[in-house]
């Protein structure tokens, strides 16, 4: 089964809110708060992502609006997890 038809067999009832689906979009929401957050912080360049701010950005991150300085930031940061995981993984 595809994943586009499973999202489509959600209904919503009238005069019913979904809590799981505002409870998802509430925790997104804080991920983005906390992600902007250590971005325009002095010493953003050596903070790390925690991997619920990781998993945020690989489901989400087309759709999360951030500002440029705040995208270059987490390139920069995400650039410099991945070179460093790869170079614990050439030690090994």
């Amino acid at each position: 089964m595809s994943i586009s038809k499973i999202t489509t067999n959600v209904f919503q009832f009238p005069g019913k809110e979904n809590r799981e689906l505002a409870k998802q979009k509430k925790r997104l929401a804080v991920m983005l708060v906390q992600i902007d957050g250590k971005m325009n912080m002095p010493c953003w360049d050596i903070l790390d992502l925690s991997d619920l701010e990781l998993q945020a950005l690989a489901n989400f991150g087309e759709t999360m609006k951030f500002t440029p300085t705040v995208a270059s930031r987490l390139a920069s940061v995400l650039a410099a997890s991945i070179l460093k995981k790869q170079n614990e993984e050439y030690e090994l």
